[in-house]
C-alpha cells in the first residue's frame, strides 16, 4: 500500500470534519474523522481483507505490547495467511487534542512501540484543534515512518491541515 496515497486520503478526511463541535473533544473528533476516512478508503488500493478499526486493543500475550491505538488499518490475523501478528499491519494512528510536548511524546512512544513490535509501515500522529504537529519530537530513527499532522479551523471556519 502506498503511504503517500494513504496520507492524501487521511488529509481529505480531516478537511471534511467541518463542524466546530467536533473540535471540542478528542473522542467526538475521532468518531467523525473515522466515518470520513472510512468513506474515502475505497479511493486507494487496499490489501485483501484490510479493515479500518477504532481502538483495537493490543494484548501483551498476542501482540507483545498492551496499547490501544486510536485507529488502525490492518488485516485481521489469519494463520493461513500470516506467519505472525506482525504481518498484515498497514497503518496505526494516534489522535490528541491540543497536544502538549508531554502528550505528544506519549503518543510517539506508543506509535514507535507499535511500529517496532507489529511492523506497521506507517504511524500517523494527528493533533486536533491545533496547528502544531510536534514532528520535531519524533525520535530521529523513526521519522521516515511517522507522519505528523495537525488540523484546526481557520479564521473562516474552514479545516486546515498542517503537515510536519
Amino acid at each position: 500500500m502506498d503511504s503517500k496515497e494513504l496520507l492524501t486520503v487521511i488529509t481529505g478526511a480531516l478537511t471534511s470534519v467541518t463542524d466546530p463541535h467536533y473540535y471540542e473533544d478528542e473522542r467526538g473528533f475521532q468518531g467523525e474523522f473515522y466515518a470520513q476516512l472510512r468513506m474515502r478508503m475505497g479511493k486507494i488500493a487496499l490489501p485483501q481483507g484490510a479493515l479500518l478499526r477504532e481502538e483495537y486493543q493490543k494484548r501483551l500475550e498476542e501482540h507483545g505490547l498492551r496499547i490501544r491505538p486510536d485507529i488502525i488499518l490492518h488485516e485481521p490475523f489469519d494463520p493461513a495467511r500470516h506467519r505472525g501478528r506482525d504481518e498484515g499491519n498497514h497503518a496505526v494512528m494516534e489522535l490528541k487534542r491540543r497536544a502538549t510536548s508531554g502528550t505528544a511524546a506519549d503518543a510517539f512512544t506508543n506509535l514507535v512501540a507499535m511500529i517496532d513490535a507489529l511492523n506497521y509501515p506507517i504511524g500517523v500522529f494527528i493533533n486536533i484543534d491545533s496547528s502544531k504537529t510536534w514532528a520535531e519530537a519524533v525520535p530521529e530513527v523513526h521519522r521516515a515512518r511517522v507522519a505528523c499532522l495537525a488540523v484546526h479551523l481557520d479564521e473562516n471556519g474552514e479545516p486546515l491541515v498542517v503537515r510536519g
